[in-house]
């Protein structure tokens, strides 16, 4: 599920929870009681799943690869820093992005070692982790939490166990993200991607979002949007323009002679560009240009928003893309799990 709260994430996936119990039964059971389509990797032994989780090494997410450093820096206070924007969208061409760890739910008595022992050894501080309990370990499992050494715990016993602990884990993934992206979101607003942190816009996206329902999104610089798909690789693009945007495109298709049908629709703000194949601005060697242009719609938060949501995404090389339904129906494969239906 897509986060329906605070700023617009740079980039959002479905990723996996890791569930650690030294009970084989228990974990069978799990995770047909919670949203199939959340995907859960159990472990029964701890040490076991320790190895696996640092055995994955790192993955492109938390921004590797994007940040560029020049090895001569202005001065010794400062540093010049470059974020590869374009890079962002290129996550949905991994087709193991949905591998992606992101919550790790872990029983607290366990005899290999307790699942606060567990928490300990884990490297990466992105994850969420959530500690299942009996009652006698409620003042372990707070002082835990109190600590931050966890970030939920919910008793085994408890009638809503499993309601809660899906709860906990949708949060917990939303929180990755937020955590994983923020420097990359905060980097990008200050720019032309203004509208992934304004009020107003969030409400066009939350639109855009329950029709649609996608499960991907991701941010694209050229031209300015968010890339999204569903659980089947269907993908649309909402393209996100400004009045600064336009001006720029209305300026350069005029130096190019553009007909005037083209200008006319660039300085209304009624028509959106994407001139995909000719480097994001009009070309003379366009053939039917106007089919490059696409209805906008209007929006003023902190500025004027002009937006449109397009079917038309070919230029995204979509059909490369594997889907979160193609890779689950893999996964259940390789386990011997019973193929998920198309609901």
């Amino acid at each position: 599920m897509m986060p329906n709260a605070g700023a617009i994430q740079p980039f959002f996936f479905p990723t996996t929870t890791v569930l650690v119990d030294d009970h084989e039964e228990y974990l069978d059971v799990v995770p047909l009681m919670l949203d199939p389509a959340l995907h859960l990797r159990a472990f029964s032994s701890p040490r076991a799943a320790l190895a696996a989780l640092g055995s994955a090494g790192s993955r492109p997410v938390p921004g590797g690869g994007w940040l560029y450093r020049w090895k001569d820096r202005p001065s010794q206070t400062q540093e010049l820093v470059a974020l590869d924007v374009d890079s962002i969208h290129r996550i949905v061409y991994d087709p193991e992005r949905f591998s992606e760890v992101s919550v790790i739910v872990v029983d607290y008595f366990m005899p290999e070692m307790d699942g606060v022992s567990f928490c300990k050894r884990l490297n990466n501080p992105l994850i969420g982790k959530i500690l299942l309990t009996g009652r006698a370990e409620d003042s372990v499992a707070i002082e835990a939490f109190n600590s931050g050494m966890i970030d939920r715990f919910i008793r085994k016993s408890d009638p809503q166990a499993m309601s809660k602990l899906e709860v906990a884990i949708r949060e917990l993934q939303q929180r990755y993200f937020e955590r994983a992206g923020a420097f990359v979101a905060e980097t990008l607003a200050m720019g032309r991607f203004g509208f992934l942190r304004d009020p107003t816009f969030r409400d066009v996206f939350d639109s855009v979002v329950s029709t649609f329902q996608p499960v991907e999104s991701y941010v694209v610089c050229n031209p300015t949007g968010v890339m999204m798909l569903d659980a089947w690789g269907v993908g649309r693009f909402l393209l996100v323009q400004t009045d600064d945007d336009l001006r720029e495109q209305y300026e350069i298709a005029e130096d190019r002679g553009a007909p005037d049908s083209v200008l006319m629709a660039l300085r209304s703000g009624k028509s959106l560009p994407w001139f995909y194949s000719s480097g994001g601005f009009y070309s003379p060697q366009l053939a039917d240009p106007g089919s490059n242009l696409f209805p906008a719609t209007a929006v003023q938060g902190d500025r004027w928003y002009y937006f449109s949501l397009i079917d038309h995404v070919e230029p995204l090389q979509l059909a490369k893309v594997k889907s979160y339904r193609t890779w689950l129906r893999e996964q259940d494969s390789q386990s011997g799990a019973p193929p998920r239906g198309d609901d």
